[in-house]
């Protein structure tokens, strides 16, 4: 991964643009947690008080909110990699590149492999490992979604549809509410299951077509939406399916997604070449704002305990606070937000908001280069949600940028225009 960072630098230039145009809070403070050494922390987890980090070889606990950490015995000779990792009722697990599942009963201090009935090419290249409902669900890259009962003695390879639409080659498996969520291939194909089906459904995330190149990293059930990170972005739904909502932060590819929640409150890492952003949202997904622009430091995961969130990095275990993040409209009783209907425009575009406050909107629209195009939209709404249409018709294909201004506030959204 190292030498990925060192030869993509011209990303940190589209990332640099990206936040710019997203409003950021104040500058992070970021601390390494001393107790782990500085290189590449692939996972973390947290439950309570309790966080697991997995590394190269080993595993890094702790029970007490990150105040100690336990390292492990080496999981397994010849591993490379700790993909993912967790602990439930007191037994560790840890999911590799190349050996299969591991578990512990000691907290690490010894490793029993736990791969009896896993077979087949890419099973034991592990992408994630959850536990829902008496299960352990496993993602694989290369050897599909496997399903394993916490009292049984061996694992199953769990459905077929994932396989038959050549989408084995996996990336992450989530769970919410009562529905099991899957990611896999690189067609912009994602998989849901709810109780009582036998096999996973087909969801699209380009909703009416498949779309080669388009991948699913990680995703995360908000309690009210489910939330894609792919590799050109995020994508929201409210139940799973479609219809998906694109957000485009306005570089690509990104490499690695990271989620994490407090309460209402959603947080993600979004990590290119040259550098990782950190946003957050607070209506599930559907608008962002930027926290931190972390220049040359490449984020795989995130977790929160308390009010520290816990970011796994290429150089460590790093942390920051989040007990008093100040956003711009947090002294409303609501925000103000604005968001284009779709991914792209043609002829004409339509744009949603949310007004704190009844009163007169101004919708304008610029290119790259900072330049007014087209018609001003000046109107009278009143508090709420909002719907209007603008005409594209006259643009040129490319990107564009939207500002509303309403009652002294502002917000931006970005355009794609395609002809």
């Amino acid at each position: 991964m190292r030498s990925i960072l060192r030869t993509s630098r011209a990303w940190t230039f589209a990332v640099l643009a990206a936040l710019l145009l997203l409003p950021s809070a104040a500058p992070a403070q970021w601390s390494q947690v001393a107790d782990i050494p500085s290189r590449d922390v692939f996972t973390v987890w947290a439950n309570g008080d309790t966080l697991v980090a997995g590394a190269d070889t080993v595993v890094y606990i702790s029970t007490n909110a990150g105040t100690t950490w336990k390292r492990s015995v080496p999981v397994a000779p010849g591993i490379q990699q700790v993909h993912t990792s967790l602990i439930h009722d007191g037994r560790l697990y840890a999911g590799t590149d190349v050996q299969g599942v591991f578990v512990s009963d000691d907290l690490g201090s010894s490793w029993s492999s736990y791969n009896q009935g896993l077979s087949g090419l890419g099973s034991l290249d592990i992408a994630e490992l959850i536990v829902e409902g008496g299960n352990l669900y496993l993602a694989t890259i290369g050897g599909g979604p496997w399903v394993r009962s916490l009292s049984s003695t061996s694992w199953t390879r769990f459905g077929t549809t994932i396989t038959a639409l050549q989408a084995s080659n996996m990336t992450s498996i989530a769970a919410g509410g009562s529905r099991l969520f899957a990611l896999g291939g690189f067609n912009g194909t994602v998989f849901y299951r709810d109780p009582g089906q036998s096999d996973w459904t087909l969801s699209l995330l380009f909703n009416d077509r498949f779309a080669p190149g388009l991948a699913g990293l990680s995703a995360i059930w908000t309690g009210k939406n489910w939330v894609v990170g792919s590799n050109i972005g995020i994508f929201h739904s409210a139940n799973g399916a479609e219809p998906w909502t694109e957000v485009d932060f306005g570089f690509h590819p990104i490499l690695f997604v990271g989620f994490a929640m407090r309460g209402h409150d959603l947080f993600t890492s979004l990590g290119a070449g040259g550098g990782t952003l950190i946003a957050l949202s607070r209506d599930d997904g559907v608008t962002w704002n930027g926290l931190d622009s972390l220049f040359n430091a490449f984020v795989y995961k995130l977790a929160r305990v308390g009010d520290s969130l816990y970011a796994g990095r290429v150089d460590g275990l790093w942390r920051r606070s989040i007990a008093n993040i100040a956003l711009p409209g947090d002294d409303d009783h609501s925000r103000l937000v604005f968001a284009t209907v779709g991914r792209a425009a043609r002829d004409r575009a339509r744009f949603v908001f949310t007004l704190p406050e009844g009163g007169v909107i101004t919708i304008e629209v610029f290119d790259v280069r900072g330049r007014r195009v087209g018609d001003v939209i000046r109107d009278t709404r009143p508090s709420g949600k909002g719907e209007i249409g603008w005409d594209a018709s006259q643009l040129a294909s490319g990107i564009y940028y939207a500002r509303l201004t309403s009652m002294g506030r502002r917000a931006s959204t970005r355009l794609v225009h395609l002809r």
